[in-house]
Parts: structure tokens; sequence; C-alpha cells
């Protein structure tokens, strides 16, 4: 081949480069009213299921909307990626205003089936024999799933070390090798295991899980998310009741869990920052071997049992949390527990603890028999508040630099306002991080020093 047959070679395949990320498209679902023989492409020839889904290939920029009023049962398997600059996303559509002012009111009831109105697109998956309850399972990467209610999905028939079902659940499942996906605003009730995460740099944010009561198997509460590898991120996320009671724990399941149990399992580098935590039984547990370097910043932790637990868990840092510990029945009488003392490392700082008087947070520390909870005993502490009238030892270890022992003065206790009062002892009382703004989105002062806990005055 001659020099001048090579620059065309790589001229027309630049074009061929070029055109390919240029043609995305936008794909319209609609269950109500669509056809898997529609081309998808406008809203008036849209698709009806997420067959197509499975037998297409998608390019990076590439929108798929389902229709707001729409319902989908069952799951599917996505193979396609986006890029950094063009990611694949998955939102919803409504008919637009001009449909809507171009149609008398009388006949609009066609038009909103037609062209999408109402409640998000939902989708349950009840039948285990589907994927394995999931409902997007995805293995591609630079995917954004927004604007989606997930509910109602199926519990494993059974789960073991063996067969680790519980491991295959997950409404939004990230396989194994995938990375850079976000889930943002999206709903989940009653989803057992709601997001499920084997891959790398995914952001979870601006989501609500709720009311996962029951429990998935023998050993398994239900769990909002659970993480298998490193560099992820849980933030801005709102959860209510995950949990269940009963079984070998008394009570289990819970905000988010490191999976260790998982054969993939690599516990590293996670953020959680920013999250409301309601009634769930616990927030955080770390459920595997050289779990380092995580992050637990800015949340409201206002629930049944542990706010962090686990085995080994090395360099995790806990500041400016609100953690509260007065609801009953309290299964677990621990604010902190580790399953292995010596290769657990953690730093306390700024945060807010209230309690039941029979919990200490810290310790003291005493050597279990056999594989069994235990207090994690001294560890780094400094300026936190502690309050729980009647305990005379709350901390059970000394008090650190700018401990504080006192009433926080909260906003409204009664009606669990965890904000602060003028007067609170919080005010000023922390030291610097590198977190801009508290749990609210108020920005932590430059000029003076933070206040204790999740919240600024």
């Amino acid at each position: 081949m001659n020099i001048n047959s090579t620059i065309l070679w790589v001229f027309i395949a630049g074009l061929l480069f070029t055109s390919e990320y240029a043609m995305a498209d936008t794909y319209y679902i609609n269950s109500r009213w669509g056809n898997d023989a529609n081309t998808g492409k406008t809203k008036d020839n849209a698709w009806k299921s997420c067959i197509n889904l499975e037998k297409n290939k998608f390019l990076p920029g590439d929108s798929i909307l389902f229709a707001n009023g729409s319902k989908y049962n069952g799951g599917f398997v996505f193979n396609s990626s986006g890029t950094k600059e063009k990611p694949i996303v998955f939102s919803n559509y409504s008919v637009g205003a001009d449909i809507i002012i171009s149609t008398p009111r009388e006949i609009l009831s066609p038009v909103f089936v037609k062209y999408g109105a109402g409640a998000q697109p939902a989708f349950t998956n009840p039948d285990w024999n589907i994927l394995n309850g999931n409902i997007f399972q995805i293995h591609g990467s630079y995917i954004i799933i927004d604007g989606l209610y997930f509910h109602d999905n199926t519990n494993p028939p059974g789960s073991d070390r063996k067969n680790k079902n519980v491991q295959k659940l997950g409404a939004i499942y990230f396989a194994l090798g995938t990375h850079n996906n976000i889930v943002r605003n999206c709903e989940f009730f009653h989803t057992p295991v709601a997001i499920k995460i084997k891959g790398s740099y995914n952001l979870i944010t601006h989501n609500y899980f709720h009311n996962a009561p029951d429990s998935m198997a023998h050993s398994w509460g239900p769990i909002a998310i659970m993480i298998v590898k490193p560099h992820n991120e849980i933030s801005h996320n709102r959860f209510m009741n995950y949990g269940s009671y009963g079984g070998p724990y008394g009570s289990d399941g819970g905000v988010i869990e490191l999976d260790g149990v998982d054969n993939d399992f690599e516990g590293k580098d996670i953020n959680i920052h920013h999250n409301t935590s309601i009634n769930n039984h616990g927030f955080l547990e770390l459920a595997g071997r050289n779990v380092d370097s995580i992050t637990v910043a800015y949340n409201l932790s206002d629930d049944r049992n542990q706010f962090i637990g686990g085995g080994s868990m090395k360099n995790v840092h806990v500041f400016n949390n609100t953690v509260i510990r007065t609801r009953e029945p309290n299964v677990d009488r621990y604010i902190f527990w580790t399953f292995n003392r010596d290769s657990t490392f953690l730093v306390v700082r700024n945060n807010i603890f209230v309690f039941a008087k029979d919990i200490k947070v810290f310790g003291p520390y005493i050597k279990p028999v056999g594989h069994k909870r235990t207090r994690v005993g001294e560890q780094v502490h400094d300026h936190n508040l502690y309050f729980s009238p009647g305990n005379p030892d709350p901390l059970g270890i000394p008090p650190g630099k700018g401990d504080i022992i006192a009433d926080p003065l909260f906003a409204d206790l009664k009606n669990r306002n965890f904000r602060l009062r003028e007067n609170s002892p919080a005010i000023n009382a922390a030291v610097k991080t590198k977190y801009k703004n508290d749990l609210d989105g108020y920005p932590v002062p430059k000029t003076r020093l933070p206040d204790i806990g999740a919240y600024e005055f």
C-alpha cells in the first residue's frame, strides 16, 4: 500500500469513527402503547418492552427513555457502553406542552397514554428465574440511570456460602468489570437488594431507598446497596426502613454493606457521605477481610443497630456524622463493632453520638471467644460530642482531645430534628476537614471552626 492509499484509509477510518459517535439517537419505550416492531426512535414509534435493549447495540451518547406512567415486568441484560464525554442515558419522558396546548381537554386521556404522563416508569422483577431477580443487569460502562422507579423484587430461593444466591441479587446490577456508571434520582421500594456494585468508579446519588422489611435468606436481612469493588461513591441518598428481625443474629440488613462473601471482593476506597438514614437495621457493615480506606462523612444515622461494624477495617475515617441510637427494639448494642480488633483502625472526629444508657461508643475492648462481635476499643478519636443520659461512661475509654460529654441541644429532639440550637455546645467545636458543605448543603465556614455533627448551625 503506497503512502497516498494509507492517508486515504486513515481519513476514511476517521470519518467512520467520527460518524459513529455523531449518530447518537434517542429511543422511546412505552409499555401502554408501543410496539417492539417499531423503530423506537420517536414517541409515535415507541417500543413496548425492554426486549430490544438486549437485541440492539447502542452508541455513546444514546438516550433510552421510558414513558412516564408505564410499567415493566422482568429484566434485561445491557452490554453497550458510553464514554466519559457521551454516556448512555436511561431516563423518562412525558407528553410535551405543545401537544397538550393543541389538544382539547376532553380528549387528552389517550394522548397521555401515547406520549407519557404520570408517575415515574415502574420496574419490577418478582421472578428469580429471570436474571436472578435483576432488572437492569448492566455489563457496560459510562451509563447513567436517572429518574426511574424500582419495586417489589424477588428474594432468592435460599442462599448459603456455596450457591451465594444473595450475591446475585440487585434490581440494578453492575457486573464485574463495569465502571463509571451513575444511578441518580431513582426510587427503590421493597427491593431486598436495590443496587449491587461489582464495578468501580460508580456514583450512587440523590436516590430514595425505602421499606424492605423481610429477610432475604436465613442469615441475610435486606440491604439497600451491596458493594464488592473499590473506588465507589454513595452520596446524598435517603434510606428508610431497611432491615428485618429474626434469623441467627436477631436482626440483620440495613443501608450499605461491603459484601465480603462475594468471590470478587476488594473493599477499598469507598466514599460514603451526605446520606440520611432513618429506622434501618444498621448503617454500614464492612463484611470482608482487608477492608481499607473507607470514608464516612456528614451522614445522619438515626437507626436501630450499629453505625459501623465489620471485620478487618483499616483506615476508616468517620467525620462529622450525627449518630442516634435510641430506637427500640435495638438488638445490636454497639455503635462500632468488629470481629478483629487487631486489624481495626478508625479515625473518629467531629461526630455527635446520642445513644441508650447501656451502650458505649468504643470500649472497653474484651477479646471475644470465637467469631463474635466485640467493641472496637481504643481508636483515634477527638472533637466528638457524646450524650447518653444515665450512662456514667459513654465512651468506654478515656475521652480524646476536644471531646465533649453533654446534651447537644438539638432543635427538636421529640420530632427528631437533629439540627443544632443556637446555644449548642457543638457549635464551633470541631476541627476542619476537606468537606465544604454540611448535610443540608449549607457551607462549612472558612473563617471560624466548624460545628460538630452533620449540620452547621
